[in-house]
């Protein structure tokens, strides 16, 4: 690295002037360059719409979209009926096998078994009142027989 005689700095400052030089050189022109011809792997986005292009048949494509399900907590994945023609512009399209690999990981709770309980829908509501003792009727419901008294 040129200095002007003039100028001094500390060494710290030059060393680090230096280190920023070498990555400069070391990163080109400030574009990323892939050697890897295979496609990359997107991360497909829930409420968003895909294609898929038939392995069977080229002409023939489907559209895929991922949905959150309410009522479960899970993904769900919703396919079209198989359309001849072209992908339409704004469509991206993926492989299947991604399609396959994404709902997999999404639901990947399912196969832990923290989703295998039995009632895993605890609701709204808090938990029931339960009759204090030995006794059959809980006090709630003793209110309510007297409750008529009046």
């Amino acid at each position: 690295m040129n200095q002007h005689p003039h100028n001094k700095t500390s060494p710290a400052v030059s060393f680090y002037a230096e280190t920023l030089q070498n990555f400069v050189k070391a990163t080109g022109d400030g574009h990323s360059y892939r050697d890897d011809s295979r496609p990359l792997n997107i991360r497909l986005k829930p409420n968003e719409l895909y294609a898929v292009r038939a392995q069977d048949d080229k002409r023939f494509y489907r559209t895929v979209m991922i949905k959150k399900n309410q009522l479960n907590g899970g993904f769900q994945t919703l396919v079209s009926n198989p359309v001849m023609g072209t992908i339409p512009d704004g469509i991206q399209e993926v492989p299947q096998e991604q399609v396959f690999k994404q709902m997999r990981d999404m639901n990947s709770s399912m196969v832990t078994g923290q989703d295998l309980k039995a009632f895993p829908f605890t609701g709204a509501m808090g938990p029931s009142e339960i009759a204090p003792g030995n006794g059959l009727v809980s006090q709630h419901h003793k209110n309510l027989q007297r409750r008529n008294e009046r």
